[in-house]
Parts: C-alpha cells; structure tokens; sequence
C-alpha cells in the first residue's frame, strides 16, 4: 500500500489531479508545451502530459529547499534501492541495485550506452516511425542508421515482426546495437513476450547489444501488459536497460534516468567506455523525485492509467463517429497517438495545416523518420475538457470550417 503525506493522496482522492488543467498557469511557470505557440494555440505536441505529479513528490523537494540541502549528496545508492522496488512491485523483476546506476537523463544515458558498445562506423538499428531524437544520434556519434521498418495491418496496428529483424541482420553484418524503444514512441505499441525472446535469441546469434528505452513502461492501457526487457532469459549478457519516472511523474525538468544491466562485465565495459568525469552527476532534485515517486507513486500511477486510457478512449470514440477517415490504431501504451491523415490530402505535413486552421499544435508525423509522411502524434494526455476542446478544432478544420 502506498504510503503519503497526504489525506488527499487516496484513491478516492486522486480526481483532482486530473481534472484540474490550468492553461494560464502552465504559460507563466514557463512550460515549454504551454509556451512554444501563441497563446491561441492549444497544444498536443511535446510527449508531456499536463497532469502534476503526486504530493509526496512536491513534498520531497520543498523538503529540499527548506533544508538547504543544494549541496553533495549520497543518495546514488538509495535511488537505485527505489527504483529496484518500483520495478519488483510493478513487474516482478528482480532488478540488482548494484547493476544500477543514475544519469542525467535518459537520451544522455542512451547515447552513452550506444557509444561505448559501438565505434564509429558501426551500425545501430532504428525503429522507424520512431521518437526523433533518436534519429540524432548515429549521425551526431558518426554511426551507420540501419532501419527495421515497422509493420501496419488493420488488425495489429503498428508493430514490429523479428522476422524482418533478422532478414536485415543477415544483410548488414556491421550492425552492432538495437536502439529498443518498449514501449513504442510514437505508436504506443507493447511487444509481447514471443517477440522479446525471439530479439534476445537474435542478439546472441548475431552478435550485437540491445539498449532497451523503457521510459513509458508505466503507462499501460488494459489488458495489455508490459515485460522488462532483461527478464527475458539470456538477455543479462546483451541488454541494457534505460528509463526514468520523466514521463509517467512529469518530471523531465528535473534530469534523472537510470540504466539497469544483469551482467557486472558489461556495465563495466559501459563505465569504462568514456573519461570517468564526462557524463556527470544525476542532480539532487532530480534524486528527490524520483526516490519518492517510486517509493510512494504506486497507487497513483494506476490513477493515472485509468484517467489515461479514459482520455485515449475518448479520442478514438470522437475521431471514429466525427472524423473517421482519420486512420487511428488506439495505442496499448503512452498518452500518444499516431495519426494518419492521408484521406484528407493535407500534404505530408498535416500539422502545419493543423497549426495554421484549427489553432492545433502536433508533432508532423516526418518528424518520426520512414513512414511518418502524412501523420501526426497527437498527445491526448491533459484534462477531458482540453481534449474535446482539441478534437473540436480538429474535427472542424477537416470537416471544412477552416478550408
């Protein structure tokens, strides 16, 4: 059960973290999603949803700044004792907090992981459509992209099969590391657990390392389930592990991430790959939250799973009677929804139509690498209200009120 500071922090009481969207206030604390566009545009697009984190968490860094306590700390070891918890009693992975270790951020602890187990030249496999900062690494790095194109069918949605994995395994030997993203950005796809053994089963065979960004893994709309990577047998050797409680706590701000190995060598070969001062330190602040998120956040995340897939419900039932030739697949995961807009002829860039006659801001789906041309993400995750007021325009603009 979990443990608060607060008599609101029930499960009764959790209605008013998720209905209580301040536009005007998100705009003078300087958030970035609220700030981006002129105040007549409402926005959908940044992978942050607008709802704030739990009180044992504001508790925990208001304790902070009342106690003076901006300076050195040790509190390393019991973020990663935190994070082992969270995972045991979410997922029933029995995480090392020994193997463990805190970052600045997530695509900091990526990029990190990528290098050290490549050289420049080697080949990283991509998932495209695939979150775009990704798509920056291998160039920035001086790798070799190598691409493993999902698949769509009206059935499954979008999804990727191990079979074409291998078909481009046997044609590009250079290839070195999977960039894994579980679940799916942009898609919300969730693998099961067939696809995972059969990629670990691959990654033996073939010989490279598989850096799994688990960082939506919280947010799982029922009845589908998540598996941790590294809980797949033989997957110690030839996984690491990166995630944060950023997206599920709203914390990005706050720059923490942890990557999580099952085999001691290849942390150290990870460790020792680049000068011991580069990669810096997690900051205190970012320790705070995410120590107290994962030691108290429990019942609330299950609040905001159901709020969640109320909201990704909600989309799908609106777009399905008010704009159904929008192609939409409801996403197992994340407060993001892939969408195909090619009925409607805007262009490959359907956002920009978007920003300039429903006063709607989206990520163009172009953004995504391969197979982006002529969708959007779209993030539905903000109060029941913004969201039919997001639709509303949506639907209106498509439905020629802003031809």
């Amino acid at each position: 059960m979990t443990t608060t500071n607060s008599d609101t922090d029930t499960q009764a009481g959790f209605a008013h973290y998720f209905c209580d969207v301040d536009p005007q206030r998100k705009r003078v604390s300087r958030n970035l999603k609220w700030r981006q566009y002129p105040a007549d545009v409402v926005p959908a697009w940044i992978a942050e949803h607008d709802f704030r984190p739990p009180d044992t968490v504001v508790n925990a860094l208001t304790a902070t700044i009342k106690d003076y306590a901006y300076g050195y700390n040790d509190l390393e070891n019991d973020a990663a004792s935190a994070f082992v918890g969270w995972v045991g009693e979410r997922y029933g992975w029995d995480a090392d907090p020994e193997l463990t270790d805190t970052h600045v951020g997530a695509l900091a602890a990526v990029t990190a992981v990528i290098t050290a187990l490549t050289e420049p030249g080697d080949g990283v496999i991509v998932t495209p459509p695939i979150y775009n900062m990704f798509l920056e690494i291998c160039p920035t790095s001086h790798r070799c992209q190598l691409e493993w194109l999902m698949r769509y069918d009206t059935n499954n949605g979008w999804h990727l099969h191990p079979d074409d994995l291998e078909t481009l395994l046997k044609n590009e030997p250079k290839a070195r590391v999977l960039l894994w993203c579980n679940p799916h950005n942009p898609t919300g796809w969730v693998p099961d657990q067939e696809a995972l053994v059969r990629i670990v089963e691959l990654a033996h065979t073939y010989d490279f390392y598989v850096v799994s960004d688990e960082i939506h893994s919280d947010i799982i709309h029922p009845p589908a389930s998540f598996t941790p990577m590294l809980t797949i047998p033989g997957a110690a050797e030839r996984v690491i592990t990166v995630t944060s409680p950023a997206k599920t706590f709203v914390l990005s701000g706050l720059c923490f991430a942890v990557t999580a190995y099952g085999d001691a060598t290849l942390r150290e070969r990870v460790q020792t790959a680049h000068p011991p001062l580069l990669l810096g330190n997690a900051p205190r602040t970012g320790l705070d939250a995410a120590i107290a998120a994962w030691h108290t956040g429990s019942d609330w995340v299950d609040a905001l799973i159901a709020e969640l897939t109320q909201r990704r419900d909600q989309l799908q039932a609106r777009l399905t009677a008010e704009a159904p030739e929008i192609r939409f697949h409801a996403p197992q995961s994340t407060f993001l929804a892939w969408l195909d807009m090619s009925s409607y002829q805007l262009g490959v860039t359907p956002g920009a139509h978007l920003l300039e006659h429903a006063r709607v801001a989206v990520q163009e789906g172009t953004m995504f690498g391969t197979n982006g041309d002529n969708h959007v993400r779209l993030n539905f995750g903000t109060s029941q209200s913004i969201l039919d007021e997001i639709i509303d325009r949506i639907v209106s603009c498509l439905n020629g009120g802003c031809a």
